[in-house]
């Protein structure tokens, strides 16, 4: 799905360049739909990230350790760290999209996008999704520990 967004992203960037330097018209609703497809291809992505390893980690330490170390960093870390973290931006973040849906929120922009809650609810799905794939990490890290 995010090479998918990320396809739309550039094209929406293709045509809100092009528009702007050769056709001179610009558009606000334009720009923001970037920043809203930019958003979403972080946020979906998340979870498919971290379960393939290729988040940012400081491998000048995690290289040192042993392999039997660094899954106990990961067990505590998805435990203690990660898990709660996403069940915080989870429960605050419907109560942030339920908020911009009920008010039906709008950009500040006159032109801009409508619909604001759409773009909200992506932050609790992203993050529901980072944790599901943290609980994944979680589990594979206990089988290897226990096999």
């Amino acid at each position: 799905m995010g090479r998918f967004l990320l396809i739309i992203l550039m094209l929406t960037i293709l045509f809100d360049v092009i528009s702007r330097r050769f056709i001179t018209t610009g558009s606000v609703a334009i720009q923001e739909l970037e920043w809203h497809f930019h958003g979403a291809l972080f946020l979906l992505c998340l979870g498919f990230t971290y379960m393939e390893d290729a988040h940012v980690r400081v491998d000048i330490f995690r290289e040192k350790f042993s392999e039997k170390t660094n899954r106990l960093i990961e067990v505590f870390g998805c435990l203690f760290l990660l898990i709660p973290y996403c069940s915080i931006v989870i429960y605050f973040g419907i109560d942030f999209t339920l908020k911009a849906y009920y008010v039906n929120e709008v950009s500040a922009a006159a032109d801009g996008l409508s619909y604001r809650w759409i773009i909200k609810s992506l932050l609790p799905i992203g993050f529901f999704l980072l944790g599901l794939s943290a609980i994944s990490v979680l589990l594979k890290k206990e089988q290897k520990t226990d096999g």
